[in-house]
């Protein structure tokens, strides 16, 4: 069947020049738009690229920042737990050395019932003592006062041998007297 113009109502068929001519046309036309898109397909792969490259540039960028900050933290991290480690270690010891200040002072201090024993014992001797000393002071008194009568005894007893020896040579002197006058 051949084609029907509808323009003018009559039959044309086209010849094999014409459509080799359409065709190669049509192909030129093809290969023009096929350029354009393998241009802007180029275009697009290169700006993807580009844009590409970039992400991973920043990507790497980012993970290289964040490893750097990692290991800056963990580097903090290091040395804090290094200074509570010896925080830790020099409190444990001061601790023991409190610990062991107490058990010292375990060892070496008397108990407060042994003290409270020695301290009434103590303080019974001292009330005895104190006894002692008063009982002594009244025996010192006595034999003070008794000393005294002893010395006074002794006085009145030589003042009167004396008194006696002064009478007895009175009394000689006075038979020699009365011897002696005639």
């Amino acid at each position: 069947m051949a084609p029907i113009d509808h323009d003018n109502g009559r039959t044309h068929e086209p010849s094999l020049r014409e459509l080799t001519a359409e065709l190669d046309g049509m192909r030129q036309l093809l290969l023009a738009k096929l350029s354009a898109i393998e241009s802007v397909i180029d275009e697009r792969d290169r700006m993807y690229k580009e844009r590409d490259d970039a992400r991973r540039t920043a990507v790497d960028a980012a993970f290289a920042a964040q490893k750097e900050a990692i290991n800056t933290a963990m580097a903090a991290a290091d040395r804090a737990v290094s200074k509570a480690e010896l925080a830790t270690e020099k409190r444990f010891e001061s601790v023991n050395e409190f610990r062991a200040t107490l058990d010292n002072q375990q060892r070496t201090l008397i108990p407060r019932a042994e003290v409270d024993v020695l301290m009434r014992g103590s303080s019974e001797k001292i009330i005895d003592l104190i006894k002692t000393q008063d009982e002594l002071k009244s025996v010192i008194s006595e034999w003070q006062a008794e000393r005294i009568g002893v010395r006074g005894g002794w006085g009145y007893a030589v003042g009167a041998v004396g008194f006696m020896l002064a009478l007895g040579s009175l009394v000689m002197i006075g038979i020699r007297f009365v011897q002696r006058t005639p």
